[in-house]
């Protein structure tokens, strides 16, 4: 079983990769994020990005989806359960995502905090990108997740 103790800083997980198609973008955008540059291709033509483009949130959902099956594998090994988030800093979208895109989501583990309100848990926060197929750094964000300690 891990703990907040013996969790490593520096230790970089390969979450996966996702190839983003213009059936997929307009779907989650019609339902989460309807703005033209999203759901329309011939508005988007004429946009801002010249072309149609993903919302941020459906690239920050694909990395909580290969998130959640990454951690579902870990905790099947050591038998502890990641914790829940209080929340996530700095996010950046940094690049557009476009219709074949493919990302590929990693995570790093960054730093630890103590917690004198819970000392039963500790925050581990981690960083988080999507990389494109060209390498260029299209999101990024500081992750949070509470963590038991050591009993």
């Amino acid at each position: 079983m891990s703990w907040f103790e013996d969790i490593q800083l520096g230790v970089k997980t390969d979450l996966g990769t996702y190839t983003f198609t213009e059936e997929a973008i307009i779907a989650f955008a019609r339902k989460w994020d309807p703005q033209p540059v999203h759901i329309d291709p011939v508005a988007a033509q004429n946009g801002p990005y010249g072309g149609l483009i993903a919302s941020g949130w459906h690239v920050c959902a694909i990395w909580m989806k290969l998130m959640v099956a990454s951690r579902i594998n870990a905790d099947r090994k050591d038998g502890q359960r990641a914790g829940v988030s209080p929340g996530f800093l700095d996010l950046k979208w940094l690049a557009p995502v476009r219709p074949g895109d493919c990302l590929h989501y990693t995570t790093t583990t960054h730093e630890k905090v103590d917690l004198k309100s819970r000392p039963d848990r500790g925050i581990i926060r981690s960083y988080n990108e999507a990389i494109n197929q060209d390498g260029v750094r299209v999101m990024s964000f500081i992750g949070q997740g509470l963590m038991k300690r050591r009993p």
